[in-house]
């Protein structure tokens, strides 16, 4: 397995007790101190990055950050103070420094040069030297002594802003200026030395290199170079001490104690500064340590003592009300002491932290972010979240508290008699809890607060309590030097491992529960399993924490210097160490997946670390792993109080919407008053502008004619002009032809000469420079032989070699300025006869020039005069072109004008109709709106009547569906029956056709009875016709007889009781069908009721339907949409139950066997 690396991601704190401790690398990003780190923090963002300390070095004690914002000076405590520089941009370690001539452990200050060349550090105890170093070559350029007595605080160092020399040192008692000369510090005269001694804690320097020095009784103290130049004393209600200084743009700002900035404004009068306005931390009544100040001078950043950063809004401090709370949080509140308790959470990304300072804190490792934060009366020792994310577990010294995590509070919701308790654990599951009492563990259950068990059986009291995974058990450790393993059920003690010589702190098991690791006093960590020590290697410190991964591979430890270890698993003593706290850890916690380890420890900082893999691969969350719950817990009074401010909210608005509309009533009539000014004097303005319009179109006129005359005589007197000078310059400028030639023989003359000469002087000139460079070559040469033996002895004696080497090159550099000042006077005189002789050939063609100048100078006099000529010409065109623009511009205004005349008068009168209109709809949207809310209500309990309705129409839609099922069955048996008698009709009918025709024809036959030939042929035919086949009469069979009696009496039997089962289904259908009717006829009525009140509605809002809120308006057309189902769903049921019905004045048609009853009135057909 490898050895799991660790990143740093973020952190919660701050670390005030550093020499310059914040500074603004721009607008969005701040560099500041926390733990053993410097961070360089994203405002913005919410991003860090990260400087972590150099390894086996204390603590950070003094940060300075370059002028041109492009490195950072960081001073350390170790064994020999040292100071490294930081790239900013890279973020690499360019520079580490330190010196054998400074005995201090640390250095209390650094600063740089405004050139950002030079460095000065001022060390600490005892002997509180001052260095000088030009960093980037890491050379020391000055140092001495500030103090001759050691027991003599010195407090600070810094360079002027203007001068690079200038150093001044504050301190108990200590004011002095250093100025940088030839690698010594000089002392210059104190402005201060005529002052009694006090403690001088803060110094700035002006941008206008004045020294502003602050004192412990508040005064503050201008000085100009070594002059003290006045001094403005503390007024009796300002506070009492002055701990740093910022200078900016407009004078400087004071940070003083109770909390308490103060602005002082530069002044022309003697005393340079005066006071101005103070502002105060409020609820933080402690020394204000740092101030920062943006690019842009429009934020100061303050760090105070107790750890945390506000920011105060410097370009609004003139407006700013001094009784009020005018600082915000930097990114968050921080822990201000000893963080006691720590716990993750599982269903939510929280971190649960609490202190000594007497708060609780949850913070949000996902968005880098503080979710709650709420102080209490008393000192917090332990806490554990739920993992739920909705309740806390708190021990404070009198009791321990459960708490409810809403959604901006921490509510007590159950308090437990137990006090100081020092750790206590949620179970993995949430059903239990576990607290320590002293030496006893007292488990209780979550959600009924009773007391389950007790486990006793440590000696000592006990310092950590972890569960297994599954909850079954409990492991121990305390400061009598056991481990113990408990189980959950029968709360009795399973496992044991007692090494009294160690006093353990913290301990942690495998999620298999089978292994145990626990560190304390005796500076190893164990490995426990079985209740035997199996390994325990050296950790070479004190081990303060330890914390397994939930995946069982990943093992760290937190030390008493505040660093944290990531150990090579499984166990074999190798570990990897970053820098985290100053001080020691005291908590530390993984989150559940694995994804980021916490820590916190004695400086109150809350450090987020990545966990990575050898391969830097992030830790991979579980495949199971569910998302993040979401969920928080509100209390019924909250919302209740809730609802009640946005009732007051409501009405606020409308009272102040009235207002409003009254202030824009008054405005508007107003703003019509105005119009109707500006369009009266608009009106003068015109007429007046149209008479003068006329006055300068009559001088216009004028002007053309005397212009025109004007420009005729110019024409005439330029042409005569322009001949005489052409034959004039003609003349001249063939003479100048001449001269010129001339001119050019005598300077080629010279320059053959002048080349002559200047070769002789070169050649003398690289003679003499080659006997000088070897002449210095070999004095050089015997230079290095010089320090090439002052090198041998200096492996003797190192003091010897020391004074030597400064002699030597005292002498050296000595001697090299004397040959440099021989030489470069024999160079200043080789240079001087050469510039002779080059001014001589610079005069020379100096008058050349002069002439040629000359003839050019005549040329563009005469294109200056054509160009005039051109440019007359041109402005003639362009006021005639302007004249005929201004012509038609007139004409365009006097007809926009007319437009514009006439548009007025219909604004105004339409303007008056709206106001009339508006006035009517203001008071009809007042009304709907009263109306609106008992309508809302109203339409409600109609959705719910209508919902009902549904429901019932749903179960009459079944019956209706089985009550068809039924009538259709009956149809078809009716269909059958009616097909049967229709046949049986067709047949009769057609037998008494029949009969009907062999009647006629006999009553014919029945007229010839007396003619026996006719009666014979008659008859014959009505044989032929209606007899086809030979028919034999006999007697029918009395048996078949019988048979067809009893068959024809049992379909009689049969038919009547089909006729009565028939006619009660028809009396059940009716009466189901008219109850359906009358409920169909009950359910029209009301959506009739509705439709009437819908319409109503809808008269009432046709006046302005815009008044309506888009809510109301959704409401409504739901509605519509409901009534418009409904009505679909009621047509439909009418009709189906319309077509079933059958008809109750159709006649049925009749059956075999039975007679048709004749109608009444008419008489039976034999």
């Amino acid at each position: 397995m490898s050895v799991a690396a660790l990143l740093h991601r973020h952190v919660f704190g701050c670390k005030t007790d550093v020499h310059t401790g914040v500074s603004y690398l721009d607008e969005q990003t701040v560099v500041y101190p926390v733990g053993h780190n410097i961070v360089i923090h994203n405002i913005e963002q919410r991003s860090q990055r990260f400087l972590p300390g150099t390894e086996k070095t204390e603590d950070i004690t003094a940060m300075c950050i370059t002028p041109n914002k492009k490195f950072v000076a960081v001073a350390e405590r170790a064994e020999k103070g040292m100071i490294t520089i930081f790239d900013l941009h890279s973020l690499k370690r360019r520079r580490i420094l330190s010196s054998t001539e400074c005995q201090s452990k640390e250095f209390v200050s650094v600063s740089f040069s405004p050139d950002s060349k030079l460095l000065v550090a001022q060390g600490g105890a005892p002997d509180w030297t001052l260095l000088v170093w030009s960093w980037e070559k890491a050379k020391l350029v000055a140092s001495t002594r500030t103090v001759a007595n050691p027991s003599t605080s010195v407090y600070g160092a810094a360079f002027s802003m203007i001068d690079n020399n200038i150093i001044s040192v504050i301190g108990s008692g200590v004011f002095k200026q250093f100025k940088i000369t030839e690698s010594t510090l000089k002392l210059l005269p104190s402005a201060l030395a005529k002052r009694e001694p006090q403690d001088y804690l803060a110094q700035s320097w002006t941008s206008d290199d004045k020294l502003v020095v602050g004192t412990e009784h508040g005064d503050v103290m201008v000085i100009d170079g070594t002059e003290l130049k006045s001094i403005i004393q503390r007024g009796p209600s300002d506070p009492t001490t002055i701990t740093c200084l910022l200078p900016y743009t407009r004078g400087f700002v004071a940070g003083c104690d109770d909390g308490v900035i103060v602005l002082f404004e530069k002044t022309d009068e003697r005393e340079m500064f005066k006071r101005g306005r103070s502002f105060r931390v409020e609820g933080n009544t402690v020394r204000i340590r740092n101030l920062s100040i943006s690019p842009s001078e429009e934020v100061l950043i303050v760090t105070l003592e107790n750890g945390q950063m506000f920011t105060f809004a410097l370009s609004n401090s003139d407006i700013l009300k001094a009784d009020e709370m005018n600082f915000e949080p930097l990114s968050s509140s921080f822990h201000s002491g000893t963080v006691s308790g720590m716990d993750s959470c599982v269903r939510k990304p929280l971190v649960a932290t609490c202190g000594l300072d007497k708060t609780v804190r949850v913070w949000n490792y996902m968005e880098k972010s503080q979710e709650l934060s709420k102080a209490f009366n008393e000192e917090a020792h332990s806490v554990s979240i739920h993992p739920s994310g909705l309740h806390v577990l708190v021990g404070f010294s009198d009791k321990l508290r459960l708490l409810n995590i809403l959604l901006d509070d921490l509510r007590p919701f159950k308090e437990f008699a137990i006090k100081a308790c020092r750790e206590c654990k949620f179970s993995n599951g949430g059903h239990m809890f576990a607290a320590v009492n002293g030496n006893t563990i007292n488990i209780f259950a979550t959600y009924t607060c009773e007391n389950l068990g007790n486990l006793r059986g440590h000696n000592g009291k006990v310092r950590s309590i972890t569960w297994s995974l599954d909850d079954s058990k409990i492991i121990s450790c305390g400061m009598d030097g056991a481990v113990y393993e408990w189980s959950v059920r029968d709360f009795k003690r399973v496992g044991e491992s007692v090494l009294k010589s160690c006093n353990y702190t913290s301990a942690a098991c495998t999620p298999d529960g089978r292994t145990t690791f626990a560190v304390g006093s005796d500076r190893k960590i164990k490995e426990i399993a079985d209740s035997n020590i199996n390994k325990d290697p050296d950790a070479g410190a004190v081990l303060t924490q330890v914390a397994v991964s939930s995946s069982g591979r990943m093992l760290f430890a937190g030390t008493e210097s505040g660093t944290v270890r990531s150990y090579k698993f499984p166990l074999t003593g190798e570990y990897q160490e970053y820098q985290a706290n100053s001080r020691s850890i005291t908590r530390m916690a993984i989150t559940p997946d694995d994804s980021y380890l916490v820590c916190a420890g004695d400086d109150g900082s809350v450090f987020l670390l990545d966990v990575r893999d050898k391969e830097v691969r992030v830790a991979k969350r579980e495949k199971e792993a569910m998302p993040f719950a979401e969920e928080i817990l509100v209390t019924r009074s909250d919302l209740e109080e809730q609802a009640s401010q946005r009732n007051d909210l409501k009405q606020k608005v409308e009272e102040l919407t009235l207002q409003n509309e009254y202030q824009l009533r008054l405005k508007d009539m107003n703003h019509q008053e105005k119009v109707k000014e500006l369009t009266e004097k608009f009106t003068q303005e015109i007429d007046a502008e149209k008479a003068r319009y006329d006055m300068l179109l009559q001088e216009k006129n004028d002007q053309e004619i005397e212009y025109e005359e004007r420009i005729k005589t110019m024409e005439e007197s330029h042409r005569t002009a322009v001949q005489s000078l052409e034959s004039q310059y003609q003349q001249k400028i063939m003479a100048e032809v001449e001269r010129y030639q001339q001119l050019m023989e005598e300077k080629e003359l010279l320059n053959e000469r002048w080349d002559e000469q200047n070769s002789l002087l070169v050649e003398n000139h690289e003679r003499l420079v080659q006997e000088l460079t070897d002449e210095y070559e070999y004095k050089l040469q015997e230079e290095q032989l010089a320090l090439q033996r002052v090198k041998e002895e200096k492996e003797e004696l190192l003091r010897e070699l020391e004074e030597t080497r400064l002699q030597v090159e005292d002498d050296a550099d000595r001697e090299i300025e004397e040959l440099k000042e021989r030489y470069e006077s024999k160079l200043q005189g080789e240079k001087d006869q050469t510039l002779r002789l080059k001014g001589e050939n610079g005069i020379m063609r100096k008058k050349f020039d002069s002439m040629k100048k000359e003839i050019d100078d005549r040329g563009m006099e005469i294109k200056a005069l054509y160009g005039k000529e051109q440019e007359l010409y041109q402005q003639i065109t362009l006021l005639e072109k302007e004249i005929q623009g201004l012509k038609k511009e007139i004409r365009e205004r006097d007809e926009t004008i007319g437009d514009k005349e006439k548009r007025i008068y219909d604004l105004k009168k339409k303007n008056q109709e709206l106001e009339k209109f508006k006035f009517v709809l203001d008071y009809k949207i007042k009304e709907l709106k009263k109306q609106i809310e008992p309508r809302e209500l109203e339409i409600s309990s109609m959705k719910e009547q209508i919902r009902e309705m549904d429901g019932e129409l749903e179960r009459y839609h079944k019956n209706t569906s089985a009550l068809e099922l039924t009538i259709s069955d009956l149809k078809l048996r009716v269909d059958g029956q009616q097909r049967e008698i229709s046949s049986q009709r067709q047949r009769a009918t057609d037998a008494d056709a029949v009969i009907s025709r062999f009647k006629t024809e006999l009553h014919d036959v029945a007229q010839v009875l007396q003619e026996p030939k006719q009666l014979k042929d008659g008859v014959k035919k009505m044989y032929a016709k209606y007899v086809s086949e030979p028919t034999r009469t006999r007697e029918v069979d009395t048996d078949i007889q019988k048979e067809y009696s009893r068959q024809r009496d049992y379909l009689e039997k049969t038919v009547e009781s089909l006729k009565r089962k028939l006619a009660k289904d028809s009396e059940l259908h009716k009466s189901e069908h008219g109850r359906i009717m009358q409920e169909n006829v009950a359910l029209i009525k009301e959506i009739n009721d509705l439709r009437r009140e819908i319409r109503s509605l809808k008269q009432t809002q046709r006046g302005d339907e815009r008044g309506l809120s888009a809510e109301a308006q959704r409401e409504i057309e739901m509605q519509r949409e409901e009534i418009r189902r409904l009505r679909d769903r009621i047509d439909l049921l009418e009709g189906s139950a319309v077509m079933n019905r059958p008809g109750s004045r159709e006649r049925l048609p009749p059956m075999d066997g039975f007679k048709e009853a004749p109608p009444p009135g008419s008489n039976a057909h034999a």
